[in-house]
């Protein structure tokens, strides 16, 4: 190997090794918006399976469904779990509207959209 060979060599190294860097911690700067939007969907699954078979649900219901559901990417040990049941059962409602899951019925119950 002559001396351009090494040079060239360790350059492309530095550049992976700066790429992997920075991917890194692209990842620990979202993680924790990954893990809300991870911890939404579950959530959502669950309601919209629970609509399947019933009809409608309220906000309550909404949040013993949710109660326990945890989530956490498979690279990393850090994991969301919904601690407070009643706090985030508006956040999945308010979700579930925008991602035009569920639609508002009248006295606060929710429905699958058509």
């Amino acid at each position: 190997m002559n001396f351009w060979e090494t040079i060239l060599g360790i350059l492309v190294f530095a550049v992976v090794v700066a790429v992997l860097y920075v991917w890194g911690l692209k990842k620990s700067y979202t993680q924790s918006a990954d893990l809300e939007r991870i911890l939404l969907n579950k959530s959502a699954g669950k309601v919209v399976h629970y609509l399947k078979q019933n009809g409608e649900i309220t906000l309550s219901q909404m949040a013993q469904l949710c109660a326990g559901v945890k989530a956490g990417q498979f690279w990393s040990r850090q994991k969301a779990a919904v601690q407070n049941p009643k706090a985030f059962a508006p956040k999945l409602a308010q979700y579930m509207v925008e991602q035009l899951l569920l639609e508002e019925c009248s006295g606060g119950r929710y429905r699958l959209r058509k």
